[in-house]
């Protein structure tokens, strides 16, 4: 009966956590988008834009004899659940440190699922926090509009001509295309640092006496050692495949610079530095990156997104240098023709 029990207790907590999961999925795909692009909307300088997003915003929700708008109902919502998310974190934290300051607690591991459930309180307190701001910006441009404070731009000059603004827009594209190859170096970097370097640390610092192990020769501790090593060789592999996977271009230059080295991502080349190294080496080698080709992504990544929204702006509402201001009139005294 007591094993019962426990299994039906598990299994409600279970559903409550899919139940969450599924509450908090739909507040990020329905309550930031929608506010985020209300706000472009309002935002656009478009009169079609901003009229038909005031419209939305101004959507009665009749509560009894109550009648609020789209936009406060939205805003109280988002702030509620501020309220509630921030005192979530602040106990969550607090158990962590209470947990932290017990000796058996921290040997039974109970400090890693407080951790995570304060990181699962925080994620969602940042994440209602952004949709108070998006819904509190979009009703507070609503007012401006309403109010005739928040007009779309009257043209000062000659707008830029159509093949102009496809130049820009193909220009921006290219800018795009060009991040995309330091930006898979970058994702790389990101994802060793968050799946790969952890675990390394973590192994060197239970080496032991398995300094000189070999992976062919290696028994009992060292045994482990090694495979656990070679374990994460085969995840940093899966690392590269999968941030290559998601860049196109990047892809294609990383293919292209192993290409010029003679080194071929794969299982074999596991194989090979196992053979030819002790496991340690492997291992302190596993996340190893050039700190000044990284440096030189992030520079490049930056500035071509720069680049690419520079264009873009003027795509959308470039414009050439005003029309020369008028003569002034002749004086009084001057003769008419």
């Amino acid at each position: 009966q007591v094993i019962w029990a426990q299994a039906a207790r598990l299994q409600a907590c279970w559903q409550l956590a899919c139940t969450l999961d599924t509450m908090w999925a739909i507040f990020v795909w329905s309550v930031l988008p929608t506010g985020m692009v209300l706000c472009i909307m309002l935002a656009s300088g478009q009169s079609l834009a901003m009229k038909l997003a005031s419209r939305v915003l101004s959507t009665p929700i009749r509560i009894n004899a109550f009648q609020l708008s789209l936009a406060s109902t939205m805003s109280a919502f988002c702030a509620a659940l501020v309220g509630l998310t921030f005192m979530g974190l602040r106990r969550a934290e607090t158990r962590v440190e209470s947990v932290k300051s017990d000796a058996l607690a921290s040997a039974m591991r109970q400090d890693y699922h407080q951790m995570n459930s304060a990181w699962h309180w925080g994620r969602n307190f940042y994440i209602t926090l952004l949709g108070l701001a998006l819904w509190l910006t979009a009703w507070r441009l609503k007012v401006l509009v309403d109010a005739g404070q928040l007009t779309p731009p009257k043209s000062s000059g000659h707008r830029v001509s159509t093949f102009m603004r496809i130049i820009y827009m193909l220009l921006s594209a290219l800018a795009f295309l060009c991040a995309d190859v330091p930006l898979c170096r970058i994702n790389y970097n990101l994802q060793l640092a968050f799946w790969v370097t952890p675990v390394k640390e973590r192994l060197l610092n239970n080496i032991g006496h398995c300094e000189t192990a070999v992976l062919a020769t290696a028994a009992g501790p060292c045994e482990l050692f090694c495979k656990s090593a070679k374990e994460l060789s085969k995840e940093r592999l899966n690392t590269v495949m999968f941030t290559r996977n998601q860049h196109v271009l990047g892809r294609f230059a990383a293919e292209l610079f192993d290409g010029t080295r003679g080194v071929e991502q794969g299982q074999q080349r596991i194989e090979d530095l196992f053979n030819r190294k002790t496991c340690a080496d492997v291992l302190r080698s596993v996340d190893k990156s050039n700190q000044l080709v990284n440096v030189f992504c992030i520079f490049c990544a930056g500035l071509s997104i720069i680049g690419a929204f520079s264009c873009l702006a003027n795509a959308y509402s470039g414009e050439s240098n005003a029309a020369p201001a008028p003569s002034a009139p002749p004086q009084g005294n001057e003769k008419k023709d």
